[in-house]
């Protein structure tokens, strides 16, 4: 579940950084945080986590 709070958060960060630039709708704000949340619900459920992808992205750049 730590991915998909993180992924809503980095959405919702991104939604309010469009507003703040300009006028959206609020729709796209629910949307991006949504499909952000969605995508990190999946990879948890894939299995994913932050220690496994740091460690393979450090094991990649390190060769």
């Amino acid at each position: 579940m730590k991915l998909t709070a993180i992924f809503m958060v980095v959405g919702l960060i991104i939604s309010i950084s469009w507003v703040a630039w300009g006028f959206l709708p609020m729709l796209a704000i629910l949307l991006t945080t949504l499909i952000l949340g969605a995508i990190g619900y999946i990879l948890d459920i894939l299995g994913y986590s932050i220690n496994d992808f740091t460690q393979r992205l450090l094991k990649r750049l390190s060769n």
